[in-house]
């Protein structure tokens, strides 16, 4: 079916006159009659009755203006954005996400990233921190959201960390009526039925090793590899975990969840956006990074009230420049 026709079906339909119509096509009226005909010896229906006083749409030509009155919008919307795309590129950029961080933040991040550049097609790949830090280093990403602690691995010589915050593993349980509000020491958690992440990567490397650096013992009752099904099973009452503390805030909003700090030790982990040097952040990607620590910033804020990439003084420093480590400025 020629586009044109259907068109110009659309514009005698709404004017109700061949002439009118001819007049915002721009073309002449034999030409309108024409191609009026045309479509409606195409489609083997009567489309309008010819009457002194204009063009009366039968039956048949309201269905079908029915029809083809939003697939006529819909591609004028397109034609426009087309139109707006000339002179700009059109990108296709690969992020790597924590799967922690992801579960957090990818819904808000990404919808205000879509919002900046509707254009953008991206790619998010969820994986552990070191997993994505070696993805970087090959080129497989353009850009990554990790997250260091102790026993991270150290950041390659050819990769660009910046960090964007820091934040803290937390004791999280259900709700509840005699919930405390004080810190937990972190030896504490001996003895306490924890249902830990699976996974010896990540936090739960981190955590693992600050419980042997302070001789302190901990065996999870359970162990499971997503962080999702984990709070929902803290939620139901029995058991508690620890996560990052972005991980609980965002799961507080839908559950009846009670975070408390660990302390004596606290376990810090900083938030780093990596690259590859030979690779820099194009205009889109420093904006994807901007949008994330802005996300990250609005997650822990309200009871912190410590700065960003500072952590507080019981807390083991996770941060230091390590050797052929190179940190954007």
């Amino acid at each position: 079916m020629d586009f044109k026709l259907v068109e110009t079906f659309l514009r005698v339909f709404e004017e109700g006159n061949v002439s009118r119509a001819a007049s915002k096509l721009n073309i002449v009226q034999p030409a309108v009659s024409h191609q009026v005909k045309k479509l409606e010896t195409d489609l083997k229906i009567a489309l309008f009755e010819r009457t002194p006083r204009g063009m009366k749409p039968t039956p048949s030509g309201r269905a079908l203006y029915r029809l083809f009155a939003p697939v006529l919008a819909d591609f004028h919307a397109a034609e426009r954005q087309a139109r707006g795309l000339r002179g700009a590129e059109v990108h296709e950029v690969s992020i790597g996400l924590n799967p922690f961080a992801s579960d957090a933040l990818t819904g808000e991040v990404l919808q205000a990233f879509r919002m900046h550049f509707p254009e953008v097609e991206l790619h998010v790949n969820e994986e552990v921190s070191d997993t994505l830090l070696r993805q970087v280093t090959e080129g497989a990403l353009d850009l990554a959201i990790v997250h260091m602690g102790d026993r991270s691995e150290s950041v390659p010589a050819n990769v660009v960390a910046t960090p964007l915050a820091s934040e803290e593993l937390v004791f999280v349980e259900r709700e509840s009526s005699a919930r405390n509000a004080e810190p937990l020491r972190f030896a504490e958690l001996a003895g306490r039925p924890l249902a830990l992440l699976k996974s010896r990567q990540g936090f739960r490397r981190d955590l693992e090793y600050v419980a042997a650096r302070s001789g302190i013992s901990i065996n999870p009752v359970l162990e499971i590899t997503a962080p999702g099904p984990l709070l929902d099973l803290v939620a139901n009452g029995g058991l508690a975990t620890v996560v990052p503390e972005i991980t609980a805030r965002r799961a507080m909003a839908h559950l009846p969840l009670h975070m408390r700090r660990l302390v004596r030790p606290s376990v810090v982990r900083t938030i780093l956006s990596v690259y590859h040097i030979e690779r820099p952040l194009t205009p889109v990607l420093s904006k994807f990074v901007s949008i994330v620590k802005s996300a990250v910033e609005k997650q822990l804020a309200g009871t912190r009230r410590r700065q960003v990439i500072v952590p507080r003084k019981d807390a083991p420093q996770i941060w230091p420049p390590r050797k052929g480590l190179r940190e954007a400025h």
